[in-house]
């Protein structure tokens, strides 16, 4: 029985050291990691482009304001005109005016969900030419620290100092695109509801 259970244990072990020794040759074939920190909120906020977005961003969101203080307006005095109607004009007369009314309304509706659709595009569109215009900044940053993976500072709990390459990326992204139009476009035409 003793003999039985020595070949057993035996065989483990060579079982186990073979694997052992198979990590250990894996572990030597892959590159040690070598980070570099980037704070994506700062490239946000600081970059030439990131400003150029928010600046055209903002005059748009200004003038669709001012568009839309001037409709709700127009709209407010119609439905005080319409409601001071109500005890002269005939009951037909008025439901019918308050049904054209309720149109334009579900109208304008429609057209403000519309153009908060295409600013939402708009920056959708100009976040992804952001993006491909940053992933070969972040490959240039990789060959010439030597680094070999970028991690976000959120990621991170303790750094040392020098990881950070946050400016270095801001400079480049300033220098590869500086600015970006804003266009809004028009949308497709959502499918009807049957």
């Amino acid at each position: 029985m003793m003999k039985k259970f020595n070949i057993i244990s035996a065989v483990a072990i060579t079982i186990i050291s073979v694997l052992f020794l198979n990590n250990i040759a894996t572990a030597q074939n892959i590159t040690a990691a070598k980070i570099a920190v980037i704070d994506n909120r700062l490239i946000n906020l600081n970059s030439a482009v990131a400003q150029d977005i928010l600046r055209q961003v903002n005059a748009i969101r200004s003038q669709l304001q001012a568009e839309i203080t001037v409709t709700e307006n127009a709209l407010k005095a119609e439905d005080e005109n319409l409601k001071s109607q109500s005890s002269i004009l005939p009951p037909e007369a008025y439901a019918k005016k308050a049904e054209e009314f309720q149109k334009k309304v579900v109208e304008y509706q429609r057209e403000l969900q519309n153009k908060n659709g295409q600013l939402e595009q708009a920056l959708n569109t100009a976040r992804g030419t952001v993006e491909r215009a940053l992933k070969p900044i972040y490959q240039s940053v990789l060959k010439n620290t030597g680094a070999t993976m970028l991690m976000d500072k959120t990621m991170i709990i303790e750094q040392v100092p020098g990881l950070d390459v946050t400016t270095m990326i801001i400079e480049q992204l300033d220098l590869a695109l500086p600015s970006i139009t804003i266009e809004l476009q028009e949308l497709p035409e959502a499918p009807a509801a049957q």
